[in-house]
């Protein structure tokens, strides 16, 4: 079984499996790429940096790269939320007149519920 020698903050060397290390690898190049392992002596949460130079080695000495989260998807525009054509001054007068019924929310109900 291959073993890899890294370096806890608190306790120093220490000796962690391929299994131990998390390899986060920027494909992009946008942000540095990173390892993380957790100390097998005092348990602490350890995220180093990781040139090109140093995920070669973990690689090669079987740690598989995290793969990234896709990018979630982008919120819509308000154009692609609201379809239809935009209010206009007609239609805030036609709302206006409504809200001066009585019986203006059983309207306003009814006139969803046929889809309009």
């Amino acid at each position: 079984m291959t073993t890899i020698k890294a370096t806890c903050p608190s306790c120093g060397e220490v000796t962690l499996t391929p299994a131990d290390i998390e390899l986060h690898v920027d494909p992009s190049g946008d942000t540095e790429s990173s390892y993380e392992f957790l100390c097998p002596q005092c348990a602490h949460a350890i995220r180093k940096p990781a040139d090109d130079r140093v995920v070669r080695l973990l690689v090669s000495g079987g740690v598989s790269p995290v793969r990234p989260e896709p990018d979630p998807a982008p919120a819509p525009t308000l154009a692609e939320r609201f379809d239809d054509a935009p209010l206009c001054h007609d239609d805030l007068l036609d709302f206006h007149a409504l809200l001066e019924a009585d019986d203006w929310f059983d309207r306003l109900l009814s006139a969803s519920s046929e889809g309009r």
